[in-house]
């Protein structure tokens, strides 16, 4: 899985800009708001339909345009998204694509930014929107199944606010939610031991530390009580008008060798299990759909001391393609081939 080219038109900062990528390292870099992010944003839209940094598609459009466009060819298909005045439109090969969860992972990245860190104190269902993105991006049934549960559930809650409850209703929603929530707990569960299998030595590797690192998930019960607990919620559930059980209530946390990891570990500690996380997301991929993703660092670099780059360099999958933003060369302890892409300051016109 591999980018060869992407073009952008009207897009953030950009009106016009074309850049080509080497199939292993590239170091784009250029001074703070010269559009490094943006590139690896576009890439992230491609992957995922979603903006990592805005909910509002129209703030990707440049300033007085109607529309932006962004392209990329990889080593095996062409993609497109086109986003307008509240509309997205998705194309592989140049044909529409008219559900997003049919676009969703056909070409995967993994992005490494500053800001990771705020997972330690999102909200849980910030937490659930990383797991849900991930998990979707390399299986169908997920997605297939989250999107009708999101669905059931708003109805559900519509019908928990009427004055007079329909309980035959209820019943047959909760009926019709059993399977679909069996799936999404069975495929966190294998998303969590999976990542845990890898994270420790990954954070170890890293940091040269020797501490275990583990993702305890908190999920709202075991697959085979869904029947029994959604029967025994109905009560609480009429009480309060909305639906007190199901996986939209999960949520998951961090552990250093068994205490909780945001109330003991430093920020360089918090950091450096997110990067083992992420390098742990990669192996999971890999084990999903037995394709390594491409790796973009946005910045990651320069707040890690050069021992810590070069052993984060190190460790990266040998076929992965890696795209790599900082401000400056010379503040990179890299000692591999790369391509450096260098914006100048005419590079957004």
């Amino acid at each position: 899985m591999l980018i060869k080219e992407l073009k952008l038109y009207n897009y953030r900062n950009y009106t016009r800009k074309t850049v080509s990528f080497d199939p292993e390292l590239n170091i784009i870099i250029g001074p703070n708001g010269i559009g490094k992010t943006n590139i690896l944003e576009s890439i992230i839209i491609v992957s995922n339909t979603k903006s990592f940094r805005t909910n509002n598609d129209q703030n990707l459009v440049k300033k007085d345009c109607e529309f932006s466009k962004i392209e990329l060819s990889s080593d095996t298909d062409r993609y497109k998204v086109v986003l307008g005045n509240k509309s997205k439109s998705l194309y592989i090969n140049d044909v529409l694509i008219k559900k997003s969860s049919e676009f969703i992972g056909k070409l995967n990245a993994i992005l490494f930014k500053p800001n990771d860190l705020e997972i330690f104190v999102q909200a849980p269902n910030e937490r659930r929107k990383v797991l849900d993105i991930e998990i979707s991006k390399v299986s169908q049934s997920y997605i297939r199944s989250l999107l009708q549960y999101n669905y059931l559930l708003k109805e559900k809650n519509r019908l928990l606010k009427e004055t007079e409850v329909n309980e035959t209703l209820l019943e047959t929603i909760n009926e019709q939610m059993v399977p679909l929530i069996r799936t999404i707990l069975e495929e966190r569960d294998s998303f969590f031991e999976t990542i845990n299998r890898h994270l420790s030595s990954f954070y170890n590797k890293i940091s040269a530390a020797d501490s275990e690192i583990r993702i305890v998930y908190r999920k709202c019960c075991e697959a085979s009580d869904i029947a029994d607990r959604l029967r025994d919620a109905k009560e609480k559930d009429l009480y309060y008008h909305y639906s007190t059980f199901g996986p939209h209530h999960d949520d998951y946390g961090f552990l250093m060798d068994g205490r909780e990891l945001n109330s003991i570990a430093s920020q360089g500690q918090k950091r450096m299990t997110l990067i083992a996380f992420k390098f742990a997301l990669i192996e999971y991929i890999k084990d999903k759909i037995h394709k390594i993703p491409i790796v973009l660092l946005d910045d990651i670099l320069s707040e890690l001391d050069r021992e810590n780059q070069e052993r984060l360099i190190g460790i990266m999958p040998a076929d992965a393609q890696v795209i790599i933003t900082n401000t400056d060369i010379k503040d990179l302890n890299i000692h591999k081939k790369y391509k450096l892409i260098d914006l100048k300051e005419e590079a957004h016109v």
